[in-house]
């Protein structure tokens, strides 16, 4: 009775625990939330929004307290004690210690500075959304690697399906080679060289079963998931529609990507940057212009009055202005500016090398897909004449009109073609979705 409940018990739960297949977009949500490289991209975010915010606080005045307390002894002229006999019998006595105490509160408020302030500002903003963008880099690099390891591993799947049927074949042809030696209709010879393909047909399908275990473990290292874990994925199956999936043009599909990348907005973003940087080193050259403001007071212990009417009775307040012009300061500002407008140029360099990276990933991106295609369509012919072949072949040699070379040949040539139209096919579906991904069109 308890082995039935228990057994009972075991199916009710076996659907809670039943392994989930991850989709690719399951895969490519759950790297942006949990990637160390993504989250350490954020961090650098986060920290550059903390300088604007420093910035923006830069154009309220300055507000500082301080205190001092000392405290004074001096000898008393004149004044001496006896301690005892022969010349150190008599010392000078101190006083009591003299204390005083001071308390200032200073306010400083930058009036002009060049506009340096300004532009600062104005430059932390572009550079906390460069970092938003370079975060965003970070996660595209990350997705594209989960993208081309997903379509890696449902191509070796393939793969192994196809190399499992091969071996079927293989299994029924050894054994129907050594049916024909026991009635004697067949050699040892053709025994030996079935079993030959059928041992090399396993060794094929264990490589491909190798393949398939080598890339699942790639992508749970990408997506940082226990390497001892269960882990599927959701083997979707594809159409020729979607193999053969109209691209678009190689000018729309840059434009696009120009226009949708991160990469190519962080890069207009560094050169504004650089160009504020020029002006904030230029900014050097101007004077400054200070409002100061200040309070003060003090205190001692010699005075008779109480501590707070000191505190009254010594109480100043200043207010005033200060100007500084730069003169000379031994080429530090010129030599800030120039190095300034060097960072702006290779600014500028480094814009027009994104663009023309993205552009010619994009070129060649389309290549890959038309030539992948055109492939594709091609070795589905011949996938078909081939395996059609082997078919009318298989069943010549069944009969004993062809010999065990003749039909093993036609098989390797069905199963290359398999193989043809299986890497086709997936070269044209990762290309096609990598294309959807530079261009923002795996969202529409």
């Amino acid at each position: 009775m308890i082995s039935i409940l228990s057994a009972t018990l075991m199916l009710a739960l076996t659907p809670a625990f039943a392994q989930k297949s991850w989709s690719l977009a399951e895969c490519i949500s759950y790297a942006k939330d949990n990637n160390i490289q993504i989250q350490q991209a954020a961090q650098s975010a986060l920290s550059s929004e903390e300088d604007v915010k420093t910035n923006k606080a830069a154009f309220f005045p300055s507000l500082t307290f301080s205190t001092s307390h000392n405290w004074y002894w001096t000898q008393q002229n004149g004044s001496t004690i006896t301690t005892g006999t022969g010349a150190n019998s008599q010392v000078q006595t101190s006083t009591n210690p003299t204390y005083n105490g001071s308390y200032n509160l200073n306010l400083s408020v930058t009036l002009y500075d060049g506009l340096s302030n300004v532009n600062t500002l104005k430059k932390s903003k572009l550079d906390h959304q460069s970092d938003i963008y370079s975060a965003e880099m970070t996660a595209n690099n990350v997705e594209i690697q989960i993208i081309q390891a997903y379509y890696q591993i449902l191509y070796a799947h393939e793969s192994v399906l196809t190399n499992e049927e091969i071996l079927k074949v293989a299994e029924r042809e050894l054994e129907r080679t050594k049916a024909k030696l026991e009635v004697g209709k067949g050699s040892k010879l053709d025994v030996a060289q079935m079993e030959s393909q059928y041992q090399q047909n396993y060794y094929n399908l264990v490589n491909a079963r190798n393949t398939e275990a080598s890339n699942i473990l790639n992508l749970k290292q990408l997506l940082q998931l226990d390497n001892s874990a269960d882990f599927q994925i959701d083997y979707q199956s594809f159409s020729d529609d979607d193999v053969l999936a109209i691209a678009p043009s190689v000018e729309e599909a840059q434009q696009l990507a120009l226009t949708h990348l991160p990469d190519m907005k962080a890069a207009e973003l560094d050169v504004q940057s650089a160009e504020l940087a020029v002006k904030i080193a230029k900014s050097s050259y101007q004077p400054t212009l200070s409002l100061m403001a200040g309070v003060s007071t003090s205190n001692n212990n010699r005075s008779s009055d109480t501590y707070g009417t000191q505190l009254g009775d010594n109480m100043n307040e200043s207010v005033g202005l200060n100007l500084s012009v730069p003169i000379w300061d031994g080429r530090r500002t010129r030599s800030s500016v120039n190095k300034a407008k060097i960072a702006q140029t290779t600014a500028t360099l480094n814009q027009s090398d994104t663009r023309l990276q993205i552009c010619n990933t994009i070129s060649t991106l389309h290549l890959d897909i038309l030539s992948a295609q055109a492939r594709y369509e091609s070795a589905v012919k011949s996938e078909a004449s081939a395996k059609e072949s082997f078919e009318l072949m298989e069943e010549r040699f069944n009969v004993g009109l062809e010999s065990v070379i003749d039909l093993l040949t036609e098989k390797n040539s069905y199963l290359q073609a398999r193989q043809e139209t299986l890497q086709s096919k997936f070269t044209s579906l990762l290309n096609l979705r990598l294309m959807d991904f530079y261009t923002g069109m795996e969202n529409k």
